[in-house]
């Protein structure tokens, strides 16, 4: 399983207390890292996640603080699912609707029931049952029953006008491999864990779509190691004639970037060092950590950042599972 299928998918945002407490109040995710955009230090970068924030449980966010909405369109992702013990639907089909969100029970490709319904700003996200771990990793808050709790991703569904030339890409250099096909839907595997799984829909002539709140900014993909990542560079260079950027250091992984034979703007990601460098298990996420060469401007920041509660705020602190449905926003 190690350095295949998806790192983590990164979300745009437009409230960044809203979209805290949605994602770690409501989903009962762990806020695993509190930091900034390398890029734009005056943006937050935040990690949700398992207990330690491994690769494949990993969903990020940008929060573009009153950005419009997007507009999905061809060669994006269009649908980001999340995983659940089986089972569990229901219980999330009660808690979802005790908060204020619009869940519905439909049938996926593949025959996959699932809870479709959208974040805050409109992205489109799924609950659907699949396997993995129901303890150890799995973060425990008080608020979600105990066997329900989201294990990590599941799929990613990428709406491209063609599926073939980039799943080539996908089984070539990524490390899936094809095991379905269900009318325009190709479902690509790299194992059965989180991150695993991604789904390539076809759209056709479709148009290109707006980013913005509530788009998948981009999806990236493991590497076990630095060497591993530069070899699947290689690849992408030598296969299909693209170049990545040059690897930088992420603090928590070192990554590369490059947009896909459609467009898409991806990335390459090491599972090391992992999150678990600059803070202790138990306080992960609980402090803004800034990389380094940001260090000498943390006051600035700390004044120029939006302020967020701690996920003991929240009620995520580890007390142990309970059933209750009970949403505390």
């Amino acid at each position: 399983m190690g350095g295949r299928g998806l790192h983590h998918v990164t979300l745009i945002a437009s409230d960044v207390d809203r979209s805290h407490r949605f994602y770690g109040a409501v989903l009962g995710l762990r806020l695993v890292k509190r930091t900034v955009s390398h890029e734009d230090p005056g943006t937050y970068h935040l990690f949700f996640g398992d207990e330690t924030g491994g690769p494949g449980t990993l969903l990020t966010l940008f929060p573009w603080q009153g950005v419009a909405r997007g507009h999905r369109g061809a060669c994006e992702a269009w649908r980001t699912s999340l995983r659940v013990p089986a089972g569990s639907l229901d219980w999330w089909s009660r808690r979802l609707g005790a908060a204020g969100v619009d869940a519905r029970g439909v049938t996926l490709a593949f025959g996959e029931t699932a809870l479709v319904f959208e974040d805050p700003d409109g992205a489109l996200l799924s609950l659907a049952e699949g396997p993995g771990q129901t303890d150890g990793s799995v973060w425990r808050h008080p608020q979600i029953a105990n066997g329900a709790a989201i294990i990590g991703l599941h799929d990613l569904v990428l709406k491209v006008r063609q599926a073939d030339p980039i799943g080539e890409l996908f089984r070539e250099v990524l490390g899936f491999r094809e095991v379905a096909r269900e009318g325009l839907a190709v479902r690509l595997v790299a194992h059965d864990g989180p991150g695993g799984m991604i789904t390539l829909d076809e759209t056709g002539q479709v148009p290109m779509g707006r980013l913005g709140a509530g788009s998948v900014h981009h999806a990236a993909f493991r590497a076990l190691d630095s060497a591993d990542e530069d070899r699947m560079a290689a690849e992408l260079l030598t296969r299909y004639a693209i170049r990545t950027t040059v690897p930088k250091d992420r603090t928590y992984f070192r990554s590369v970037n490059f947009r896909s034979t459609c467009g898409l703007l991806m990335e390459i990601a090491t599972d090391e060092p992992g999150l678990i460098v600059d803070e202790t298990l138990g306080g992960l996420g609980t402090s803004l950590v800034l990389p380094s060469f940001l260090e000498a401007r943390r006051v600035e920041l700390e004044c120029l950042l939006p302020r967020l509660r701690n996920m003991q705020d929240l009620g995520g602190d580890r007390a142990g599972p309970h059933a209750g449905t009970d949403v505390s926003l």
